[in-house]
């Protein structure tokens, strides 16, 4: 089976996505699983801080010859490895054919070598965010109770929507009181997309609020959900449980790996 790719998005920024796919890289390893995480978000790069590590080199630096993409590649913990992306995320759209087929053929050399690849979005609805969110296998979109949060979660599904459907499109509450408040959050989001769109959105479950679940930022902590008292650390699990028995992944498009995600930027 190919490499997994997971592409998380968010209408707004503030709403924890960063410190979700940190989360869900090292509940992963758990599972035995090696993850290498792209981080895409023009904005915020900052996935590498969570680890207390600098950065040498990005994807701009690839696109400029400079190095290869291998040697972009940062170690983070045992089994997560990081391609930063720089402000070479946003050069990607800019590339010519030529250019295009040498990124092409730098990830494609990765192909195997990851169980998963996670795509870290820039919050909002940029091209490069729907660009991204149309090359994934499974897309997440996160967000909060905050009504800014719902309102642009939902202007992202809708315009994703609008080109490529809702197939393997999952909203996903974070930071929630509670599950039930996570479920309830959910079940609203939904009610818009299935009265608008027409079409329902996927649950897999939610996140709630835990200061220990956000320690992955204190770096006088050792990295990981702390277990005994997470209460986010079981519900990620089951999240984790249902990514990984997902059928997008068992469809032609899954079966593809690495590939699928390449072909968007080349198509």
């Amino acid at each position: 089976m190919g490499t997994r790719v997971v592409g998380i998005a968010s209408g707004k920024g503030g709403v924890g996505k960063t410190t979700l796919i940190v989360n869900l890289a090292l509940q992963l390893t758990e599972f035995g699983k090696k993850v290498l995480i792209f981080d895409a978000d023009l904005g915020m790069a900052n996935v590498h801080l969570a680890f207390s590590k600098s950065i040498s080199h990005d994807l701009s630096d690839v696109l400029e010859g400079n190095v290869s993409l291998e040697e972009t590649i940062l170690s983070l913990s045992e089994g997560i490895d990081l391609i930063p992306g720089g402000s070479g995320v946003a050069d990607i759209a800019d590339l010519d054919e030529i250019g295009v087929s040498s990124i092409v053929r730098a990830f494609s050399a990765l192909e195997g070598q990851y169980d998963y690849l996670l795509v870290d979005m820039s919050a909002g609805i940029s091209t490069q965010v729907l660009t991204f969110l149309s090359c994934v296998h499974l897309k997440i979109v996160v967000g909060t109770n905050e009504l800014g949060s719902i309102s642009d979660a939902y202007s992202l599904i809708k315009v994703h929507s609008k080109h490529h459907g809702m197939e393997n499109l999952i909203y996903l509450p974070n930071r929630v009181p509670s599950s039930k408040a996570g479920k309830k959050l959910f079940e609203s989001v939904n009610y818009v997309t299935t009265k608008f769109l027409q079409e329902d959105l996927e649950y897999i479950g939610s996140i709630s609020e835990d200061s220990l679940y956000c320690r992955v930022w204190d770096s006088t902590e050792p990295k990981g959900i702390i277990k005994s008292a997470s209460n986010a650390y079981a519900e990620l699990s089951a999240i984790v449980s249902k990514i990984e028995g997902h059928s997008a992944f068992n469809s032609e498009e899954g079966s593809k790996g690495l590939s699928f995600f390449l072909d968007g930027f080349t198509s």
